[in-house]
C-alpha cells in the first residue's frame, strides 16, 4: 500500500465494533526500514497525541485499520520508542535521494508499505520535473535519513518500473521459502519459485535476467526482516555474527551476506 492510502484510514476495534480514531501519520524506524507506529487522531483531540504499534494491528485494509480492542491505542507520551521516532523525524516523502558519491538523483514522492508487517518495500523516485523515474527497492537504500535517502551509486540500474511489476514477479508464498544451491543463486523449493528461475535461465535478455535475480533476492531479504534467528551463526573465523534470538535487521542481513552466510541465515529463521 502507498503511505497516502494508509493516512486517513479509520481505526476500528474488533471487540466492540467502534471507530477509535483515524490514521494521521506514519512513524518510520530507519534501522528497520519499516513503519513502527501509526499516529492516530482521536475524537477528543485535546487529550493529546495517540499511537498504535503496527505489530498490534490485526489487519490493514483499503478501508480501515483493525485492532483487537481500544487497548492498542496508547498515549504518545507513554511510548518512549514512538517518542524517539517522532524526534528523529524520518519523513521520506520529499527527501532528496543522494548516492554514495554525493550525486542527487531526484527526490521521493511516495513510499510503499507491506500491510502485513509494516516493512517499507520501495520508494517512488521523481526527477526535478516531477517525472517518475522508477521505484527504489528498500534493499538499494543504504540510509533512511531525516534529510536524504542514501542509495547505491548504480541506483538507476536497480529501479523497478512499478510496484505492480514487483508484486507480479515476486508473489511467492514466503512462509515456505527455503534455500538450496543451484549455480550461484539462492533458490526456493516452492513451485512458483521454479517459474522465477526458469525466467532467469531462459531469458534472452541479460538485463531481464539480472532484474529478475535482483527482485528474487530482494524478496528473500524482505522475508527475513523482523524474524528471529533460531541458532548462533558464525563467520569463517568462528566469531558469532548473529546471536540466537536476534531479530533480523537490514544491518544483520548485510553482515551475514558479507560473511557468505546468507543461505545459513535463510535456513535458520
Amino acid at each position: 500500500m502507498q503511505s497516502a492510502e494508509i493516512k486517513g484510514l479509520a481505526v476500528f476495534s474488533i471487540v466492540d465494533g467502534k471507530e477509535i480514531g483515524k490514521v494521521k501519520d506514519l512513524l518510520i524506524n530507519p534501522e528497520r526500514k519499516a513503519v513502527d507506529y501509526f499516529i492516530v487522531e482521536i475524537p477528543n483531540w485535546y487529550f493529546g497525541s495517540h499511537v498504535i504499534a503496527v505489530n498490534e494491528t490485526v489487519g490493514i485494509g483499503k478501508d480501515a485499520v483493525m485492532v483487537e480492542s481500544g487497548n492498542a491505542l496508547k498515549e504518545l507520551n507513554q511510548e518512549p520508542s514512538a517518542i524517539e521516532l517522532v524526534e528523529r523525524g524520518i519523513r521520506l516523502i520529499d527527501s532528496r535521494v543522494l548516492t554514495r558519491k554525493g550525486i542527487i538523483t531526484g527526490k521521493i514522492s511516495e513510499y510503499y508499505v507491506n500491510a502485513d508487517n509494516g516493512q517499507i518495500t520501495g520508494c517512488e523516485l521523481i526527477d526535478n520535473d516531477n517525472n517518475v523515474k522508477g521505484i527504489i527497492p528498500s534493499t538499494a537504500a543504504l540510509t533512511f535519513g531525516k534529510d536524504v535517502l542514501v542509495v547505491d551509486n548504480n541506483i538507476d540500474n536497480q529501479l523497478l518500473p512499478s510496484m505492480d511489476d514487483y508484486n507480479e514477479q515476486l508473489s511467492l508464498p514466503v512462509e515456505e521459502m527455503a534455500v538450496e544451491e543451484k549455480t550461484d543463486l539462492p533458490l526456493n523449493d516452492d513451485v512458483e519459485s521454479d517459474t522465477v528461475l526458469e525466467e532467469i535461465y531462459t531469458s534472452d535478455d541479460a538485463s531481464d535476467r539480472d532484474k529478475t535475480v535482483k527482485l528474487f533476492e530482494q524478496r528473500q531479504r524482505e522475508y527475513l526482516l523482523g524474524r528471529s534467528a533460531k541458532n548462533n551463526i558464525k563467520d569463517a573465523n568462528g566469531a558469532i555474527i548473529v546471536q540466537k534470538g536476534d531479530v533480523i535487521t537490514q544491518d544483520i542481513i548485510d553482515k551475514v551476506t558479507l560473511a557468505g552466510k546468507f543461505k545459513e541465515l535463510m535456513l535458520d529463521v
